[in-house]
């Protein structure tokens, strides 16, 4: 791998840990009945999502083959999926992934941005 594509890479990951943390502070004493009401935290959450997905999809392939247990897959086909079906995320699909998937997520990004 290339100085420059680890470079890149690092940066990715920050982007994708820095809008999961976006989403913790959104949903934080958020319940998914007020989710589900909000469009405001709504679309917030969601737009951090999309970004999610643009940033696990600029990651270099070494990175995405070195810690393929992670789901980057469907983090991309997630975030085309938004981007590209807006209207018709289920409300409970995006809560799930906003207080379940994305703080694991989270957590596994630190630890790959600890041993670069």
């Amino acid at each position: 791998m290339s100085v420059s594509q680890e470079k890149r890479d690092k940066l990715h990951l920050l982007h994708i840990r820095d809008s999961a943390e976006k989403v913790e502070g959104y949903s934080n004493g958020l319940s998914y009945e007020k989710f589900a009401k909000s469009k405001l935290e709504y679309d917030a959450i969601m737009l951090q999502i999309v970004v999610i997905g643009e940033a696990v999809n600029d990651l270099g392939k070494e990175l995405k083959e070195k810690y393929r247990k992670l789901p980057w897959r469907q983090i991309i086909d997630t975030r085309n999926h938004i981007a590209h079906g807006y209207f018709d995320i289920d409300t409970k699909t995006a809560w799930d992934i906003a207080t379940e998937d994305l703080p694991k997520l989270k957590r596994e990004v630190e630890k790959i941005l600890e041993k670069m």
